[in-house]
């Protein structure tokens, strides 16, 4: 089967995304530095000229037509509701951050740099005891957690999520008032919340889905409120043809251009108090090797599949900052007084 479907899939979707799809259907464990270099090393000249026009611009757009019309719970559930155990394999132990680190120093570990990163993002939230705090796309917890202890205040704490695993781990774990709900399509209460923020939820935010979700947090924020974000955005304003590969790990969702994403937020009367850029390389890095070194337990609790799935993910996300075709960058939006 994989044979059949590799000239099938490369002529309708492009190289890359049938090689990778060939690589995740190995019905064994891939190889971890084989595949990290297969993957983020070069290619001779001709293969990349391929791989950056095909499929042909015109063509790009209607082939991702039907995912860009699916429910978003799709595509959050096909990549987060895979186990609780099964991340806590490789991200940091004290938050379970599963967004880009601060690593800061060379012998900063990863739990060093996901420490840095709270600490950086809280400052840019500065939360203030009373206020009412939102997150979008709240995963486990992890920033509601960092917020509490620095303001003893839980009671004004609100997360959003479409995953049912990471409702239950709040649940379970953290009691702060996180709902399942999509924060794109929601209803905000008119000034409502001191701070809204989001670390990692933007990237599913639909190009034609931008401006009217910026607009929606605009109104729900009061008047001094302010919008924290940290998101990677694309850079090249068309859509490259290797996009696509990203519908492999998170189907139903496509970042943004830069460009539009400034227009969006200024359009809806924010202003850019601050914007600072922050390399995701070192944290995709440190994901991949706890994988791998977990392997094993890894394998008891997902398929060999799921496990090749996200040992080809983060090589992948390495290589799209890495060429320069995304960039993470960290916002703070004001409202004015």
């Amino acid at each position: 089967m994989r044979p059949l479907l590799f000239p099938i899939e490369a002529l309708i979707y492009g190289p890359p995304y049938a090689g990778l799809k060939n690589l995740i259907r190995s019905p064994k464990p891939l190889e971890a530095e084989p595949t990290w270099e297969l993957i983020t090393g070069d290619k001779p000249a001709a293969y990349e000229l391929v791989c950056g026009h095909w499929p042909l611009r015109p063509l790009r757009w209607p082939l991702l037509h039907t995912k860009m019309k699916q429910d978003h719970v799709l595509g959050i559930a096909a990549h987060y509701d895979v186990s609780n155990d099964f991340y806590e394999l490789f991200l940091d132990k004290k938050y379970m951050f599963y967004t880009c680190a601060d690593f800061n120093r060379p012998e900063d570990t990863l739990e060093d740099a996901q420490q840095n990163k709270a600490d950086f993002i809280l400052n840019l939230i500065d939360p203030q005891p009373g206020d009412k705090i939102l997150e979008l796309g709240c995963g486990w917890g992890s920033m509601l957690r960092r917020i509490h202890q620095h303001t003893g205040d839980k009671e004004n704490l609100f997360g959003l999520t479409l995953s049912k695993e990471q409702v239950a781990y709040n649940e379970e774990h953290n009691g702060f008032q996180v709902e399942f709900d999509n924060f794109i399509t929601r209803n905000y209460k008119a000034e409502f919340y001191d701070k809204i923020y989001s670390i990692g939820a933007w990237e599913h935010v639909r190009p034609k889905e931008v401006v009217p979700l910026t607009k929606k947090l605009y109104a729900a924020l009061k008047p001094g409120g302010r919008l924290v974000n940290h998101f990677f955005c694309r850079l090249p304003e068309h859509l490259f043809a290797t996009t696509i590969c990203s519908q492999i790990y998170f189907p139903g969702s496509i970042g943004s251009p830069y460009r539009d994403i400034v227009k969006a937020f200024e359009g809806a009367g924010f202003r850019i108090a601050q914007r600072t850029i922050h390399d995701y390389r070192p944290t995709l890095r440190a994901w991949f090797d706890n994988l791998v070194a977990n392997r094993e337990r890894a394998l008891e609790l997902v398929d060999v599949h799921t496990y090749n799935r996200y040992l080809t993910f983060f090589p992948v996300s390495w290589r799209y900052f890495d060429d320069g075709l995304g960039m993470l960058v960290r916002w703070v939006l004001e409202k004015p007084e």
